[in-house]
């Protein structure tokens, strides 16, 4: 049975204690945010961590951050300008990208427990992978709840016996990167995922939810290396290299480090997507950049097909939901050891 999150309300927020209250997020978005279930789940699960404090506003035109949490002590927030709150679907994105990086940064999380490995090993690629990684997650969470408003936005149209309005017709086809929608920004981001899904699909049972899901988030983070940050306007490429040496000035070059991780013991033949997808997807995420591209390629060359991915959707959202819940009910959390990190959007 499906489990829904209690509505984001125009009270809730402009409670005094409400930590999203420095935004104005218009009645429009409010009524768009309430259309997707992982959306209004991060926002609650936001609200309620001890690990974070109010959002604040980021003085810099279109910038966005999450400032990860050190400790309840010094605990993670949003930061992010008031321009991304200009339109319903900017509200949306901003939110989803942000609350993605909070998902898997707080404490014992799965970016948070990789960044503060990569420290304690001194292991510079690590590090520089969790910080491309988090993007990667960021990227997934705001495809997921694209997805689920443009469900719920054909859903709604079919209970009430009527054709998509021109405006849901023209997000579907951005959202979903329809025609030139499919080169760039939202609508890549949507066909690298589905991709992914499709490359499942061909292959029932060689893939778990959890598989394509990390999959995705993988080829996510590779796309978006070349793309710039909203603050430093570095390329992440460029951010993560920097960042990973601030950290970690003494340690090996992470490109040292991860050619020699990514060179085979033995010569082995590349695996086929259609007789084994899982070791394909294995070989493929553990590539060097040309090697990842080109089976990057091949997995696109595949025939279509989408349940995969919804049913991945559905699946990741219950399994956020319950761990939402199992927060919510600790009474206590080991602190956080790693130094704070801002990622920037």
């Amino acid at each position: 049975m499906s489990t829904f999150t209690t509505a984001i309300t125009a009270e809730w927020l402009a409670d005094k204690t409400n930590k999203f209250k420095a935004y104005n997020i218009s009645p429009d978005a409010l009524a768009m945010i309430n259309r997707s279930e992982a959306l209004k789940a991060d926002m609650r699960a936001y609200a309620a961590s001890d690990y974070t404090v109010a959002a604040k506003v980021n003085p810099k035109t279109d910038a966005g951050e999450y400032s990860t949490p050190m400790s309840k002590d010094i605990p993670g927030y949003l930061h992010i300008a008031s321009s991304r709150f200009n339109t319903p679907e900017g509200t949306v994105s901003i939110l989803a990208h942000e609350l993605g990086h909070f998902r898997v940064e707080e404490p014992n999380a799965a970016i948070a427990t990789v960044r503060a490995n990569a420290l304690t090993e001194k292991d510079k690629a690590a590090y520089e992978s969790a910080c491309h990684l988090t993007e990667g997650y960021a990227h997934y969470n705001e495809v997921k709840v694209r997805e689920e408003i443009l469900e719920t936005n054909r859903l709604a149209a079919e209970l009430e016996q009527r054709p998509l309005t021109e405006q849901e017709v023209q997000l579907e086809s951005r959202w979903r990167g329809e025609g030139v929608h499919g080169s760039r920004g939202e609508g890549q981001d949507h066909l690298i995922a589905q991709r992914i899904a499709d490359a499942a699909r061909e292959e029932p049972g060689h893939m778990t939810v959890a598989q394509v899901m990390e999959a995705a988030v993988f080829e996510l983070a590779q796309n978006n290396r070349g793309n710039v940050t909203s603050n430093t306007r570095q390329t992440y490429g460029q951010f993560c290299e920097v960042e990973a040496s601030r950290m970690l000035p003494g340690a090996a070059p992470a490109g040292a480090m991860g050619e020699a991780q990514r060179t085979p013991q033995t010569p082995s033949k590349e695996p086929s997507p259609t007789d084994d997808l899982s070791a394909f997807l294995d070989r493929m995420l553990s590539a060097d950049d040309a090697t990842f591209r080109r089976m990057q390629q091949t997995l696109a060359d595949l025939p279509p097909g989408r349940e995969v991915i919804a049913e991945g959707i559905a699946e990741v959202n219950r399994q956020e939901q319950w761990v939402a819940q199992q927060q919510a009910q600790a009474q206590q959390q080991p602190a956080m050891n790693a130094p704070v990190m801002v990622m920037r959007h």
